[in-house]
This record gives structure tokens, sequence and C-alpha cells, in this order.
């Protein structure tokens, strides 16, 4: 008969075997889990200090004699980003593109300067925004969807996320 050392050496070995095993399938399980969960992005987590890192500003200095100036008040629409001054030539082919095409990509009007930042507007009904490219464009089909955003207005998106084209006629179909 065998010795009983190695019995005991064989069951060691046999213990271990199964606990890594099973902690091989916990560690799965939680990796899955935490794929699945929305994870902000790095950069966001970067940029923003911890909030009980944030000291309280030192008001000592300032005396009650210093007023701040007063700042004129903004109007409440909210602030477009200014657009870069476009040539005949980038217009022109913005509205041959809106004219010529029903399905809108969005990879490709981004490459149109007169049409950056229309697709995402059209996406969600930004009824200001959308104005604003029909007035320098005078496109019919913005001045369709201007139209129909006035009488229906809509919220959300229309295209989901993963998807980077609209079909003009099945949206201006959506508005009546």
């Amino acid at each position: 008969m065998k010795e009983p050392g190695f019995w005991r050496m064989l069951l060691g070995a046999l213990a271990l075997g199964v606990a890594i095993l099973v902690g091989f399938a916990v560690g799965l399980r939680v990796g899955d889990r935490n794929r699945r969960q929305v994870q902000p992005p790095v950069s966001s987590l970067l940029l923003l200090p911890p909030v009980d890192s944030v000291a309280e500003p030192d008001t000592s200095a300032v005396s009650p004699e210093m007023e701040m100036p007063e700042v004129p008040e903004t109007p409440e629409s909210p602030v477009e980003p200014e657009k870069p001054d476009l040539t005949k030539q980038q217009l022109a082919q913005g509205v041959e593109y809106l004219a010529t095409h029903n399905r809108w990509n969005r990879v490709e009007m981004e490459k149109i300067p007169a049409l950056a930042g229309l697709w995402d507007a059209v996406n969600t009904y930004e009824l200001d925004e959308i104005r604003g490219y029909n007035e320098r464009l005078a496109s019919t089909p913005l001045t369709t969807i201007v139209d129909g955003l006035e009488r229906m207005p809509k919220q959300g998106y229309y295209a989901a996320k993963t998807d980077h084209v609209i079909t003009l006629s099945t949206y201006i179909k959506r508005l009546r």
C-alpha cells in the first residue's frame, strides 16, 4: 500500500485545482457584469477633481467697496457656435447634396463644410439649428423639415445611435 503522505498530497492538489477553477468561473462572471455596465468616458474622469477636494474660495481679500461690473443679460436662446464663413462653392455643394440625396449619411455630410453638424440637428429635431442651416442654404428639404417641426415639434432621436443614415422621405412622413 502507498504512503499516507501521497494521498494527502494528491487530495491537496485536487483541492487546489478545484479552487482555481471556481476562482476562474467567478472572475468571468464578474468581468462579464462589468462589461455590460456603461462606463463614463475616461477623459471626463480625468478632468474633474473629486468633489470633496475642491476648496472654498478665499473672500477675505475682497473689500465691500469693490463691486463687480454689471454683466448685460443675455437672451435666453441657446448660444450657437459661430459658423465659419463659407464660400459660394461650399454652399452650393451643400445645397446639391441635400437636393440629390434621399438618404442623408452622417459621415458624408460632415465632410461637406456647409453641412457639418446638420445631420445631428436633424436627428435630434433641433428646430432652431435646422432653421439656421436653412437660412444659409435655402434648401427645399430643409424648408419642409422646418415647416413640419413647427407644426408638430418632436423630441428625442430619429435614428438609433448606431445608425448613421436618415432617409429623408421617411423622416418627412414622420413629421406629418
